[in-house]
């Protein structure tokens, strides 16, 4: 299998660092095998139908993750207390991966925010399965489904309309 770009980019990195971001970018693939994988911003990132659900990076003195919400962070403050955080990011020692379990809960609560976050204010509606794998996709008005609706299996494949 050819590198993908995240792989690309984390070659760059020395062999303890490197070690620390795969485990990190391995737990992401695992917990949402239905993301894209791109560079945005300069940073490995994993997209859902074209939405940032995480990113992650190294640095010099530590690696980051990017969790694209100040209220993820807020909903595990308790768990991140010993993280250096900042607006956006949240450190981690750069030969130290993660921990993958609370990893597993950010992305876990990051798809539930991404998923409250519609209907958007144009109508535009889109749900996600935890995989990260589009459930429905449609437009709201008044609260009510409008137009065509798509709905899709846990597995990405569309189900036939009703109609």
């Amino acid at each position: 299998m050819a590198p993908t770009p995240i792989d690309e980019h984390l070659a760059s990195f020395a062999p303890d660092q490197r070690k620390a971001l795969e485990a990190v970018c391995a737990v992401i693939r695992a917990a949402l095998p239905a993301a894209t994988e791109t560079i945005s911003y300069g940073m490995p990132t994993f997209k859902i139908d074209g939405v940032a659900v995480i990113g992650f990076d190294g640095f010099t003195r530590h690696n980051s993750l990017f969790p694209y919400s100040r209220q993820t962070q807020q909903v595990f403050e308790h768990d991140l207390a010993g993280f250096i955080r900042t607006k956006g990011s949240i450190h981690f020692e750069a030969t130290t991966p993660f921990p993958a379990a609370l990893l597993r809960r950010i992305l876990k609560a990051r798809i539930t925010e991404i998923n409250a976050s519609y209907p958007k204010k144009n109508g535009e509606f889109k749900e996600f399965y935890a995989n990260g794998q589009l459930k429905a996709r449609g437009r709201m008005r008044d609260g009510a489904q409008v137009g065509r609706w798509v709905h899709f299996t846990r597995e990405g494949t569309q189900r036939p309309s009703v109609t």
